[in-house]
């Protein structure tokens, strides 16, 4: 039986409405008189530190992303700072959440990170931010963002671990490829006893790796504060090595890359990881020969169709490049130089706590070709963990998907310029940029690839999939 709504009911709630929208607009009223909206100072309300481009589609999980307040245009010396409000709103409960007492100042901004503990649900979140200036006036802005869980977690989380094996051999003959590799670019002398040449060979291998391994690290562990979080350390929960894994419970979450050989289909090719959406993969073997001709599914090891890891032989291709030819022409025969390990006192050299001309040509292209190498290891180590996604948020990550641009940065913004980053399209970089010489101009990821390598944008499947159209 249906109920009717009698006149005084119906009555009361045209009064309910009424006196709400009274309640409201004296509320407005208020707000608007309360002090007058400035005009030279807007203020800006910022996510995960990037552009209001790169924000307007992106799925947020529900903590661990950071907000950011800023003046635009920003205080002049002196001027005093305004008093920063914020509050979050979850707009299917109502709930309001004031995290002002949160902010870190920083240069010409003030940020946050979200907190687990503020519980926020999945839903649309409306952000709230105002400056109050000491005369009586104010900015106000306010964006809803939407709050989306990770299916199955997060996709980098704190257990995954990167393992660089420089001593692949997939040639089998009994030598880490790395050596031959060392020889093509006059680090080894290719010919002589070679029990001599393996005396020099472990050591320079070692020495090098280590090098390029702390590049690689420096790549996820930021110091320019990317995501704008205030803090002085954010690290991806991602953790490196040299050495292989010996506990089961880590390898499910072990990616190896092999460091050494050629990809014989493509010569030329300094690495090629495969791209692995979402870190769907965590425990990939990036060790692909290029050699199998027929098997089952490839899954990139030793042996399988598909040649996968890094070629630091392949370096070679730069050698028309300055820095190239200052650092390597003293070892290379077609330079007229002489391949270490072939000159006297050689051995000597390289661990000599001060060493001669040849000594320190040697640091320099042990430096050097580390560097080179660990720039290749971060940029390859990106793919394997699914940078970067094609598309736009919430699909993509900015990444193409056709060509030498596939899976790799290009510009939020249609025919815009933009510097140049570590997910770059590789053949576009030259040498000087992947061996650059101190940490500040070191290629590094944008602040949108960091914000997912740290688990702050949520990455939803492209609809286009299920209907099996690309």
């Amino acid at each position: 039986m249906a109920t009717q709504i009698g006149p005084s009911a119906f009555g009361r709630t045209i009064l309910g409405v009424l006196a709400g929208a009274l309640i409201g607009g004296a509320l407005l009223v208020f707000s608007e008189g309360e002090d007058e909206q400035r005009a030279d100072h807007t203020i800006v309300i910022g996510i995960n530190g990037l552009s209001p481009r790169e924000t307007r589609d992106l799925l947020l999980p529900p903590h661990g992303w950071s907000l950011q307040i800023a003046l635009d245009p920003p205080l002049a010396p002196g001027q005093a700072r305004p008093l920063f409000e914020l509050e979050l709103r979850e707009e299917r409960t109502g709930l309001t959440i004031p995290v002002a007492d949160r902010l870190v100042e920083g240069p010409g901004h003030a940020s946050c990170v979200v907190p687990e503990a503020l519980g926020i649900r999945v839903g649309l979140l409306a952000v709230r931010a105002r400056a109050s200036f000491a005369d009586g006036t104010s900015s106000e802005d306010w964006r809803r963002l939407r709050i989306r869980a990770f299916f199955g977690g997060p996709p980098i989380g704190g257990r995954q671990i990167v393992r660089f094996d420089f001593d692949v051999d997939r040639d089998g003959d009994g030598q880490p490829d790395f050596v031959h590799d060392l020889a093509t670019l006059g680090l080894l002398a290719a010919e002589g006893d070679p029990a001599a040449s393996s005396a020099l060979a472990a050591p320079l291998a070692r020495r090098i790796a280590e090098r390029a391994l702390a590049r690689a690290v420096r790549a996820f562990d930021d110091p320019g504060d990317p995501n704008r979080t205030g803090r002085e350390r954010d690290p991806v929960g991602v953790r490196f090595q040299l050495e292989p894994v010996v506990l089961e419970a880590e390898r499910p979450y072990t990616t190896r890359i092999c460091v050494g050989g050629r990809d014989r289909d493509h010569p030329g090719s300094v690495g090629h990881v495969r791209f692995d959406r979402r870190n769907a993969h965590r425990s990939s073997n990036e060790c692909g020969s290029g050699t199998a001709t027929s098997g089952g599914e490839d899954d990139g090891g030793e042996g399988s169709g598909e040649a996968t890891g890094i070629f630091p032989g392949e370096l070679a291709i730069y050698a028309s490049s300055p820095r190239f030819r200052e650092v390597f022409a003293p070892f290379l025969a077609a330079e007229g130089g002489i391949p270490f390990g072939r000159a006297p006192q050689d051995p000597d050299r390289l661990g000599s706590a001060s060493p001669d001309e040849r000594g320190r040509q040697l640091s320099r292209a042990i430096e050097v070709l580390g560097d080179a190498l660990g720039t290749l290891m971060a940029h390859e180590t990106g793919h394997a963990l699914g940078l970067v996604a094609a598309g736009k948020p919430p699909i993509g990550l900015f990444g193409g998907g056709e060509g030498a641009r596939f899976v790799h940065a290009i510009a939020a913004d249609p025919g815009a310029t933009q510097s140049p980053s570590l997910m770059d399209p590789g053949p576009g970089f030259t040498f000087e940029q992947l061996a650059a010489p101190d940490t500040a101009s070191e290629l590094r990821f944008r602040p949108i690839d960091y914000a997912y390598l740290r688990d702050r944008v949520v990455l939803q499947d492209d609809p286009r999939a299920a209907t099996g159209l690309n």
